[in-house]
C-alpha cells in the first residue's frame, strides 16, 4: 500500500517517538576531506535530494546506530557484492557519542505509524518529494531527528538516525560533540556478513607476450 501525503503538523501530536540516551554512539561515513556534521537541504520542487532533506534553510544530516549501517547506505546504495578498497579508503567513519539524551526523535518503524498513514514503503520509495514531505512535517511538529530502516536492510532489524537543523556544516543543536575517525575499511569483516566483500586493487599487474608474436606485450 502507498505511503499517505502527511497531515498538518498539528495532526501530529501523539506520533509515535522514542529518546536516545546520553552516550548513545551514532556513525556516519563521509569523505576524508569533509567533516562529518553536515546537514543536507533541496528545494521545495527540487525533483532528486536525499530521502529526508528539507527545504533550505533547514537541512539533515544521516547517521546510523551502527558503523556497518553507516558504510552500506553510503557505499551500497544498489545491489552490489564488491567494493573496491581504494574506494573505501576515501572515507572516514567517524562515531559521536551523544553529549545530551535526544530526545522525542520520530520513530518511523513501529505499528504506531500506520495509524498516521505510513506504511513501510516510506524506507524504500524513490517518491522523494513524498519523503522529505513528511520529513517537513515531522520538523515543523518539533521533531528534532527520525529513525527509520536502511533501504538495504533486509532484516528490519537495524535503524538509521537522520538529524534536523539548519544547513550547512556545523555541530548538532549547538552541542559539544567529542568524535573519533577510523577508516571507513575496519568494517570490512562486518560487510563479509552482508556478503559484500572489499578488495584491494592489484598493484602489481603482470605482463605477458602479446599472442601475434610480434615482440608486444599486454597487461593481462
Amino acid at each position: 500500500m502507498d505511503v499517505a501525503w502527511p497531515p498538518d503538523p498539528a495532526e501530529l501530536d501523539g506520533f509515535p517517538a522514542r529518546s536516545l540516551n546520553e552516550g548513545r554512539t551514532i556513525y556516519r561515513l563521509h569523505p576524508r576531506a569533509l567533516g562529518p556534521f553536515w546537514f543536507a537541504s533541496t528545494p521545495e520542487d527540487g525533483p532528486g535530494g536525499n530521502r529526508f532533506d528539507l527545504v533550505p534553510p533547514r537541512g539533515a544530516s544521516y547517521w546510523a546506530l551502527e558503523p556497518v549501517i553507516a558504510v552500506l547506505e553510503t557505499l551500497a546504495r544498489r545491489p552490489v557484492r564488491l567494493i573496491p578498497g581504494e574506494l573505501i579508503d576515501r572515507f572516514s567513519l567517524t562515531a559521536a557519542p551523544l553529549p545530551r539524551a535526544l530526545e522525542r526523535v520520530a520513530n518511523l518503524p513501529v505499528k504506531a505509524a500506520r495509524r498516521f498513514g505510513l506504511t513501510a514503503e516510506i524506507h524504500t520509495t524513490t517518491n522523494r518529494r513524498l519523503t522529505r514531505a513528511w520529513s517537513a512535517a515531522l520538523d515543523r511538529a518539533g521533531f528534532p531527528a527520525v529513525l527509520a530502516l536502511p533501504r538495504h536492510d533486509v532484516t528490519g532489524r537495524h535503524r538509521t538516525l537522520t538529524l534536523w537543523g539548519l544547513a550547512g556544516e556545523h555541530p548538532p543543536y549547538g552541542w559539544d560533540w567529542q568524535t573519533t575517525a577510523s577508516e571507513g575499511g575496519t568494517v570490512a569483516a562486518d560487510l563479509r556478513r552482508w556478503g559484500i566483500t572489499v578488495v584491494p586493487i592489484p598493484f602489481d599487474v603482470p605482463v605477458v607476450p602479446w599472442p601475434g608474436g610480434d615482440g608486444s606485450t599486454v597487461a593481462r
